[in-house]
């Protein structure tokens, strides 16, 4: 009686193919920041809503007095405005958020990014329809 080898080399090969082919379409994105990059990317939007402030005929130490008053309450502030920017699921512009902030610290209007309400006030001025995507990634960045 001769014994049927099911497994063979070829058929380990195969399956060790085929699984190593599929991996990458299971796979999640994973957002890893940096605290530099992260320190960064806030001293940026700062200087940019300063610079837009006084663009548009600010004083300079108004301008830079309503830039830091616009999170006054926010935590996490850097870890979320990094992934405000960088959301793929959102897909706003730099340009866009940090002229949308501008707005909000022109007219005193405090961005408070813990509240989901506030959040997805400032996204709808950026792009008014959301849809349930947008909505859940606003969720996960208020709960950075």
């Amino acid at each position: 009686m001769e014994k049927i080898s099911i497994l063979t080399k070829r058929s380990v090969f195969l399956i060790f193919l085929a699984s190593s082919a599929a991996n990458p379409l299971f796979a999640s994105t994973v957002y890893i920041y940096s605290a530099s990059e992260r320190q960064q990317e806030i001293s940026i939007t700062h200087k940019d809503i300063q610079d837009l402030l006084i663009s548009k005929g600010l004083e300079k130490s108004i301008a830079v007095k309503k830039s830091h008053t616009l999170f006054k309450n926010s935590q996490n502030i850097n870890l979320k405005l990094s992934h405000l920017c960088k959301n793929p699921d959102l897909g706003l512009q730099r340009g866009k958020i940090i002229k949308a902030f501008a707005q909000y610290a022109l007219f005193n209007k405090e961005c408070d990014l813990n509240s989901y309400d506030s959040l997805v006030g400032l996204v709808q001025s950026i792009s008014p329809n959301l849809n349930q995507r947008q909505l859940g990634a606003i969720k996960e960045i208020v709960k950075l």
